[in-house]
């Protein structure tokens, strides 16, 4: 296993950055008890820092750092989100002479031990919530566009000149999806999500804002019981008959979903209508092509490494915030469903 200064910090008990200071000769405000440790552990693993890093550290960048959170231990890079959006970012960084560096975080550690290796011009945060929008906007002095994180006072993080803003209008792009459902006939309308916390602010919880309030605003009932995640597909079936319509948040697991359905026998679009959100490339190639919000992911990272280099290349008027606007995707996995 290659040791790296985290399995320093963590057996140190200390910082990441602490640990980068005293190897750098800057650990002046660490104790000279905690600074002999760290230097033992240090010969013990006989560690020794990646100098091309270091040499970076000292020279001026065009490296992006393009960082994908994750709550666990490792970003699902299977998703065709992530490869949009990146397939974005590179088509603009490729010719515009940037680098990207991909790194998938999950603490502050993380972000603090690439900080500690390489010399970033900025930074690209995808999915980000906002404990951990706090702390690394904490941690990090180069600039940061976040894609797809919402915040619940957005207002002051605009006052940071450092933090940038490139989303979609989550909450908007939910709302248009059930009204869809509801102007298709369906009025028992099922919602569909990977494991999400109504508490922590982010996509998922502006999606099921947007999906709840259609429905009341429309007066229909809203049923506690018709809300389900990636992991109750067998509890989805059981419960079939209560809904008409079902609301995924993620073609990918709409997809999913429908070939679950396919090897049980169950599925049928006349009986169930199911609108997701994204349009991935593989969405018009499922069976049926899915009914979908077109987010155009690609283009969401395009215009995020674009704000970067504008940032960095210190342009002027870069709007702090851009919102990519949502397109409904008519195919054949919506049928029309008759009421009464």
């Amino acid at each position: 296993m290659r040791i790296t200064m985290k399995h320093i910090a963590q057996e140190a008990g200390v910082s990441v950055m602490t640990v980068s200071n005293v190897i750098n000769g800057k650990g002046g405000k660490v104790s000279i008890d905690k600074r002999i440790e760290i230097e033992k552990i240090i010969k013990k693993y006989n560690y020794s820092p990646n100098m091309n890093a270091k040499a970076l550290v000292n020279a001026s960048s065009r490296l992006i750092g393009l960082l994908y959170y994750s709550d666990g231990p490792g970003y699902d890079f299977s998703d065709p989100f992530a490869t949009e959006v990146l397939s974005g970012i590179e088509s603009i960084a490729k010719k515009e002479n940037y680098f990207i560096l991909i790194h998938n975080v999950n603490s502050l550690e993380d972000i603090q031990e690439i900080q500690s290796n390489w010399a970033f011009s900025g930074f690209i945060a995808v999915g980000f919530y906002q404990e951990i929008y706090l702390k690394m906007v904490e941690a990090v002095s180069v600039p940061i566009v976040f894609v797809d994180t919402h915040l619940d006072n957005e207002g002051e993080a605009l006052n940071n000149s450092n933090v940038y803003f490139v989303k979609s209008d989550d909450y908007l792009q939910a709302k248009k999806a059930v009204d869809f459902l509801y102007s298709q006939g369906h009025e028992k309308i099922g919602f569909l999500s990977y494991n999400f916390d109504l508490e922590i602010v982010g996509v998922i919880e502006q999606r099921f804002n947007g999906y709840k309030d259609s429905l009341l605003e429309k007066g229909l009932s809203f049923d506690k019981d018709l809300i389900f995640n990636d992991s109750d597909f067998d509890k989805l079936i059981e419960n079939l008959k209560q809904f008409t319509a079902l609301f995924v948040t993620a073609d990918f697991l709409a997809m999913n979903f429908i070939k679950y359905l396919r090897n049980k026998g169950l599925y049928d679009v006349n009986r169930l209508s199911i609108i997701s959100v994204d349009d991935i490339r593989y969405a018009e190639l499922n069976n049926p092509p899915l009914t979908t919000i077109r987010l155009n992911q690609v283009y969401k990272g395009s215009v995020a490494i674009e704000r970067i280099i504008q940032i960095v290349e210190k342009q002027s008027d870069i709007p702090k915030v851009t919102i990519i606007e949502g397109e409904l995707i008519e195919r054949d996995s919506v049928s029309r469903h008759a009421k009464g």
